[in-house]
């Protein structure tokens, strides 16, 4: 797997805001194998973009929020995508009484262009997969993956 500084220097190449990249992360399938690097571009604290890259770090795509070169406006918080305590903060009204939640990934909901956070909910009702984008929660069916 790569070093993560080799992962953000290589997206350096497919931005033209290189300063704002992050920490890259990875985004795992529901069976915990890495399908993608989620390299985000911070400004502030407002997601205003991201470069995506395969394992082997070819391009797979760069995707902006920001409608402005020079501005921020309306792009989602970064906390929506980058922080795990947020993640389940938007989990938990998806949840059932009595579910608990593991650990959230990122991965994706049925195919690599959605990406998502997947939390791993176990609890009276069987285990249970709630995906959350932003500031959106959905239940799916149960997921082998890292929970």
């Amino acid at each position: 797997m790569a070093d993560t500084e080799l992962v953000r220097s290589s997206a350096r190449a497919f931005t033209d805001a290189p300063a704002l990249l992050g920490e890259p992360l990875a985004v795992r399938d529901n069976a915990g194998r890495l399908s993608s690097w989620f390299v985000p571009m911070v400004a502030d604290d407002r997601l205003v973009g991201f470069v995506e890259l395969l394992p082997d770090l070819t391009h797979r795509r760069t995707s902006w929020f920001r409608h402005h070169p020079d501005s921020s406006e309306g792009c989602p918080p970064a906390a929506w995508w980058l922080d795990a305590g947020t993640v389940l903060e938007h989990a938990r009204p998806e949840m059932r009484a009595g579910e608990s939640a593991a650990d959230p990934y990122l991965s994706f909901d049925g195919v690599p262009d959605r990406l998502a956070w997947a939390v791993p909910v176990g609890g009276p009702h069987g285990p249970r997969t709630v995906y959350v984008a932003g500031d959106t929660a959905w239940s799916g069916v149960a997921t082998t993956g890292l929970g």
